[in-house]
């Protein structure tokens, strides 16, 4: 997997490019911690499924960016036009995602997530969900406390530079 490994820009204040990077250190240890329970889960799932990553790829995709045409899926997710193309074809088939005529431009086709398809990924999310849950039971209420009110601040600020790109309807699971 490729993921940019690019440190906070030269341009960033020094304080928060140093504070940044030591969360993201940090952020990296809780993630080990979660995800060896996440991905067991999620494989299964997939499994259960039929899912591909690359399909499972797309459909957040979708959910962050409904109405995303063939194109823009396939530089989304890293994937050729013809291998998105199969891809979409694969999931309309499935009932986890439909495709719309443009108005605007009637060659186009514009995408987006079926009920089906909603109802997968928010099975997905429960399961990520109940993973952090079951890993920070295991807390002191008083440190759950502090995490809590430190990752809202963030979110807030991050949500006032950049909304969020795919709100969560529920704000508790």
């Amino acid at each position: 997997m490729t993921v940019p490994d690019t440190p906070p820009s030269q341009d960033t204040p020094a304080g928060s490019r140093e504070a940044a990077i030591a969360l993201g250190q940090t952020m990296k240890q809780l993630h080990r911690y979660i995800s060896s329970h996440v991905m067991q889960g999620l494989q299964a799932e997939l499994t259960d499924l039929d899912l591909s990553f690359s399909q499972m790829t797309a459909l957040h995709q979708l959910r962050a960016t409904p109405g995303l045409t063939v194109t823009e899926l396939s530089a989304r997710t890293h994937l050729s036009l013809p291998a998105a193309s199969h891809l979409v074809e694969r999931l309309v088939q499935r009932g986890l995602a439909d495709r719309q005529e443009n108005p605007d431009n009637r060659r186009e086709k514009r995408l987006s997530l079926s009920a089906r398809g909603q109802a997968v990924l928010a099975g997905m999310d429960s399961a990520f969900v109940n993973a952090y849950i079951r890993t920070f039971a295991q807390l002191s209420p008083q440190s759950l406390q502090a995490a809590h009110d430190s990752l809202a601040a963030l979110l807030t600020d991050l949500e006032a530079q950049h909304p969020a790109p795919c709100p969560d309807p529920q704000e508790t699971p």
